[in-house]
């Protein structure tokens, strides 16, 4: 229905609910109006009948906000004839449903009292003060804001893998060839004498491949009635998976479906020339031995020291002696790069409090299937259950071949200092 402004005499004579009813439809109208104009400016933008409708626009918006103040002290006018004792703005939010039922009920009375002397009363019944603890009840009363999304458990970083390149194979094993020993020696040769014969022998190894893999179970509402939560499973799954696949790189046994990790090929600790010839002999004079004992083996790639962090922390705390208090200043500190002898220090939480690894990590090789996937699909009973199940895989192996693994040197600080110090 078309709105009908009304002048203040006709206004005058409505009843509560008349006025009510006007002022609605009024500020609805308006409401229309403002919302065409505004489409009208936005399709008008860059012409000169911008400026012309942005005037326009302002005018019905304080329009708009005249009639809403006119609503507002015609609602305050009701409300002061209803009330001819004293009802408080408190006790108005107590008795919302005992007004809206008197107004009903005392509707001829109002129509009356406008055309004469018409006194006339009611009663309205107050429970009490209100409050939230006293009259909320099944939930929460403001409701609480939500923050967007989970709050995750601290990961720790993918340290090894990223340090270790990586080979695709469309195979399920790897083969590579190495040489397992030199016979014979070359002397000087006299006149009309042989020559020196010499040979190599030769061994061919493999690894297979092995899988690593998990997956979660999860109902099918859970998934639609919360928005966001199939992707973060999904991700979650990718990252659980991927540190399990780091994790094993370093710390894998090559048992069962356990990956050949770094530690478990690299030579261990031999204090060689320098057993029991340290005086005081600390971290970092292990370190300096197991560096050299890799030059030993005539491997000259650059070399990485990996640490765990409260080992590197107790390096940088470590004196000259116990009587001389300086820091030792081999390790240098370069931005967040702390070395020693040129050798950078990797910290890594996944390996051993105690523990280092020093090596070559080019000389080792991550060999996969393909990269880490994940499936959504269903399993077992999962259609009958309203599950859905989703599932990640990776599956490879580490190489480090065999030749190379004298190029890492793995050792517990405790017991490769006490195999340096003098006795």
């Amino acid at each position: 229905m078309e709105f009908v402004k009304k002048s203040a005499e006709e206004l005058a004579k409505m009843n509560a609910d008349e006025l009510q009813a006007y002022y609605v439809g009024k500020l609805n109208h308006e409401k229309k109006e403002m919302t065409a104009r505004i489409e009208a400016l936005e399709a008008e933008k860059g012409t000169e009948k911008y400026s012309e409708l942005a005037e326009e626009v302002k005018n019905l918006k304080d329009s708009q906000m005249k009639s809403l103040e006119e609503a507002l002290k015609a609602q305050g006018a009701i409300i002061s004839k209803m009330n001819k004792g004293s009802l408080s703005g408190g006790q108005m939010a107590a008795v919302e449903g005992s007004v809206k039922a008197m107004l009903e009920a005392n509707a001829e009375n109002f129509k009356k009292s406008k055309d004469g002397r018409h006194e006339f009363g009611f009663s309205l019944k107050v429970a009490g003060d209100m409050t939230i603890a006293g009259n909320v009840s099944g939930g929460g009363l403001p409701q609480a804001q939500r923050l967007e999304g989970v709050n995750d458990i601290a990961e720790r970083e993918a340290i090894t893998w990223a340090l270790i390149p990586k080979f695709t194979t469309a195979s399920n094993s790897v083969e590579w060839v190495y040489e397992s020993a030199q016979d014979g020696t070359i002397d000087g040769t006299a006149e009309g004498t042989a020559k020196d014969q010499i040979d190599n022998d030769f061994v061919v190894a493999s690894v297979s491949l092995k899988k690593r893999a998990a997956y979660f179970k999860v109902s099918t509402e859970m998934l639609d009635d919360v928005s966001f939560m199939e992707a973060w499973l999904r991700n979650k799954l990718i990252t659980r998976l991927f540190l399990d696949v780091d994790n094993e790189v370093l710390n894998g046994t090559g048992a069962g479906q356990s990956l050949n990790g770094l530690l478990s090929l690299a030579t261990a600790f031999a204090a060689g020339g320098f057993a029991a010839s340290v005086d005081n002999a600390n971290d970092v004079d292990s370190l300096v031995v197991a560096a050299n004992q890799i030059k030993l083996a005539n491997h000259r790639g650059m070399l990485s020291i990996m640490m765990h962090p409260s080992d590197v922390a107790g390096l940088k705390l470590i004196k000259l002696s116990a009587t001389d208090k300086r820091y030792v200043d081999r390790l240098v500190q370069v931005g967040s790069q702390l070395s020693l002898d040129g050798m950078p220090i990797i910290e890594n939480v996944n390996i051993a409090a105690g523990d280092f690894l020093i090596g070559d990590f080019s000389k080792a090789i991550v060999v996969q299937k393909e990269a880490l996937s994940v499936e959504v699909g269903l399993d077992g009973n999962d259609f009958t259950k309203n599950l859905r199940t989703i599932l990640a895989e990776w599956r490879g192996d580490v190489i480090v071949q065999n030749n190379d693994r004298s190029a890492f040197v793995t050792g517990t600080f405790a017991t490769t200092n006490a195999a340096l110090e003098t006795p």
